[in-house]
């Protein structure tokens, strides 16, 4: 995610070289407006190039994909296309739009819209990592008709329908549009979504009502704000400024529902965790790696250390994305952790430096310190004496790069709700190069798993293979999984029709304001 001074300078600018910019500032009297409170807001509106589902949200209601995930399964539904076929051997995706669809431009979606919308995105899929995320596996995208599109993959690739519903790089834009406006698209945006831009304002972006949406206009504006301190949030929405606000403090969550404000929460698609440089000593010895990932009690690391805000990890895929049939790791007691020690040579017990970050993340609100304090404290009853490397976030990156310290605290944020994006991605051999296996850790039986998985359609199969992938990975202990985020939301008791996805959005056309 883009820093807060580059958005609030990005929206000055805007300001100053005119555009469809309210100067107003915030509306004193909202009247019938449904008002939202998020940490932040998007830099741009060009769907193209946001990266961060935090304050993506504005756009999911001015933009559609080609599909859409259910909240509660994350399964692909329909969205402008009614329906798609893929061939036998799993590289030519048909998609078959819905007629009569208009852009809030009131240009018509046709399939040559689509096509010189995903060919855009196509075009920087080497230089920009969500047209890279969607579009790497396509070879080519051609019409049939006024309604049909398809694509054409290089491999078979099973996620691809679940990247279609990013609303990163894969919504459809407004040809029209863009040839209009060019490079200022992004403050002229027209998609096919139930809203449009009314006004752009620093810290605030309201939309209205897209008149030509195949539903019907919406029934009232929506106005954004970013209000950054989650305590004010809180305040904002007890003394009716708001309408729903996005991960309220935990300590409001009493004081709101004292007043009757609905709260919403679930686990977040993501995983907090400790990574071991699986390369080298002392960690590249798996009992070692083994020891501590079987000894750490989860339960009480999301108690003290993140007061709660969390959700403890049985394994690498969130609950919302895990089956039942998900394996466990180790797990030891005091005694048989020393044992080991002394066995692998560190009958003193063994010295050991954690690299962790500082900053607060949405996997660990509270911030990585925190959680490497309470890792330390649980380490240091076993004989395991913990020194702590903290840094801030781009920095610490940058130290797992150059693999400092022994081990580290690290989390990864699910892309599209598929669990080829957990796994391929964090254990793949592929990955190495990318420096995304952080842990270093490769299996050749892993990556014919993993492999096999994203090319093979049947979900029973693939549902088989992550078993066994997750299984190796618990046993091998390249990381360990800690804990999930919590996605929470908070409304008003007037607001009805709120659906909470754990990629922490609500569907925007389904909310109502008595």
């Amino acid at each position: 995610m883009k820093s807060k001074l580059y958005i609030i300078v990005t929206l000055a600018l805007i300001f100053l070289t005119g555009g469809c910019i309210n100067t107003a500032g915030w509306n004193s009297d909202d009247g019938r407006k449904l008002v939202i409170l998020q940490e932040s807001l998007p830099d741009t509106l060009d769907p193209l190039k946001n990266s961060s589902y935090e304050n993506v949200l504005p756009l999911t209601g001015i933009y559609e994909g080609l599909v859409k995930l259910n909240t509660a399964t994350l399964t692909p539904e329909p969205c402008l296309a009614r329906n798609w076929e893929v061939s036998g051997d799993g590289l030519r995706w048909t998609f078959n739009l819905f007629p009569g669809i208009k852009f809030s431009d009131g240009t018509p979606c046709t399939a040559e819209a689509v096509r010189a919308s995903m060919a855009r995105s196509l075009s920087l899929k080497d230089t920009d990592p969500y047209p890279a995320l969607v579009f790497a596996p396509v070879a080519s995208i051609d019409t049939s008709g006024e309604y049909t599109v398809s694509f054409t993959l290089k491999d078979p690739f099973t996620p691809f329908i679940k990247n279609l519903a990013l609303p990163f790089a894969a919504p459809v834009v407004s040809p029209a549009a863009l040839l209009k406006y060019g490079d200022n698209f992004w403050k002229y945006p027209s998609g096919t979504g139930p809203y449009m831009v009314d006004s752009l304002g620093r810290n605030k972006i309201e939309l209205r009502p897209n008149p030509y949406y195949r539903a019907g206009p919406a029934s009232s504006n929506i106005i954004f704000k970013a209000v950054p301190d989650p305590i004010d949030r809180s305040d904002q929405l007890l003394s009716g400024k708001a309408d729903i606000i996005f991960f309220p403090a935990s300590r409001s969550l009493d004081a709101l529902r004292s007043k009757n404000m609905k709260v919403i929460s679930l686990p977040g698609l993501d995983l907090s965790f400790i990574g071991f440089y699986t390369d080298r000593a002392p960690f590249s010895d798996r009992d070692l790696r083994r020891a501590i990932a079987g000894s750490l009690d989860r339960g009480k690391i999301v108690a003290a250390a993140m007061e709660g805000e969390g959700v403890p990890a049985d394994g690498i895929l969130p609950p919302p994305m895990a089956g039942p049939g998900m394996s466990k790791g180790p797990s030891y007691t005091t005694g048989q952790v020393r044992e080991i020690l002394s066995r692998k040579g560190y009958p003193g017990g063994m010295d050991i430096t954690l690299v962790t970050y500082q900053d607060s993340r949405r996997y660990c609100p509270q911030g990585g310190s925190a959680l490497a304090e309470e890792i330390k404290r649980q380490l240091e009853s076993l004989g395991i004496r913990v020194k702590i490397a903290a840094s801030p976030w781009d920095r610490h990156k940058e130290s797992i790069l150059n693999r400092d310290g022994d081990f580290f605290l690290y989390g990864w944020t699910c892309d599209n709700g598929d669990p080829d994006n957990f796994m391929h991605t964090l254990f793949h051999s592929t990955q190495l190069s990318s420096g995304l296996n952080v842990s270093g850790f490769t299996s050749q039986k892993l990556d014919v798993y993993l492999l096999t998985a994203r090319r093979v359609a049947d979900g029973k199969a693939r549902k088989t293979l992550y078993e066994e992938a997750e299984s190796i990975i618990l046993q091998e202990a390249p990381l360990i999984p800690l804990n999930h985020s919590l996605t929470r939301i908070a409304a008003a008791p007037g607001v009805k029709g709120i659906n909470l996805s754990g990629f922490g959005l609500i569907e925007l056309n389904t909310i109502q304001k008595d």
